[in-house]
């Protein structure tokens, strides 16, 4: 993995000397300062998000369901398609138990390890404590699991519905490595595969969670919001990160260049 990404300033090391082509850029990824900048673009759509998330709870807290909650399950169970049901409980399973617990680690140990220690950390703490900020959340609104009368339940869950957990924990989770995949990774095979992975596992969980009977559609509409706002911020904290590292970074190559020269 370490020849696929790129080593940040806070390891102190660079890229293996065959990859890399100038300050810190390598065959697969751009140099920190292009990466710094790419990483401001979603600044203004998650404070947008932040607005409807806002608005959509409040609705959330006094109803139970939507009318359109109720439309959009039937019409997601009417889906008939060959290994569709099998796709949905897999989709699921990925946010259950302590499966979520080994991706974090696993993904977050994985950065580390190449080098990329900022992102590593980062990815651990951001996802783990916008897990938290989701049960609380759920505590607040107390919005109830739908109904069994009203849709079919495939497993019954005893806590509150608004937002979905799931939806929250894929979108900063899989956010974050999308994220870092558009950031650190040049154009190519492996960025474009990155994207397509990370983006349908985010867009089709929700899809999962109405289909499985464990949330409302609304529910999944806030936990997008909300796990987008959470990623915003997760994000800001990466940029501000990397920016105060920039000039240590360039301090250190430039020491290893006049030592090389001396």
């Amino acid at each position: 993995m370490s020849d696929a990404i790129e080593q940040t300033s806070d390891a102190g090391a660079s890229a293996p000397e065959a990859l890399v082509n100038g300050a810190g850029e390598t065959d697969f990824t751009v140099s920190p300062r292009h990466a710094a900048a790419r990483a401001r673009w979603a600044e203004i759509i998650f404070v947008i998000a932040l607005g409807l998330y806002g608005g959509l709870a409040a609705l959330a807290h006094a109803y139970a369901y939507f009318d359109w909650d109720l439309r959009i399950n039937h019409a997601i169970r009417a889906v008939t398609l060959p290994g569709f049901d099998q796709l949905m409980v897999a989709l699921s399973w990925l946010g259950n138990g302590i499966v979520p617990t080994i991706l974090v680690v696993g993904a977050g140990m994985t950065l580390y390890a190449a080098g990329l220690r900022l992102e590593g950390i980062l990815c651990m703490i951001g996802v783990s404590l916008g897990s938290v900020m989701n049960s609380l959340m759920k505590l607040a609104i107390a919005r109830p699991r739908p109904d069994p009368s009203l849709v079919d339940v495939m497993r019954h869950y005893d806590h509150n519905s608004f937002p979905s957990g799931h939806v929250e924990f894929f979108v900063t989770f899989f956010g974050f490595l999308l994220f870092l995949s558009y950031v650190l990774l040049k154009p190519g095979w492996l960025r474009r595969l990155s994207f397509a992975v990370f983006g349908l596992l985010i867009a089709l969980i929700g899809v999962s969670r109405v289909y499985m009977g464990a949330h409302w559609p609304s529910d999944t509409v806030g936990a997008y919001l909300a796990g987008g706002v959470w990623l915003m911020l997760m994000i800001e904290v990466y940029r501000r990160t990397k920016a105060r590292q920039r000039p240590k970074a360039e301090t250190t190559r430039r020491r290893g260049e006049e030592e090389k020269r001396g």
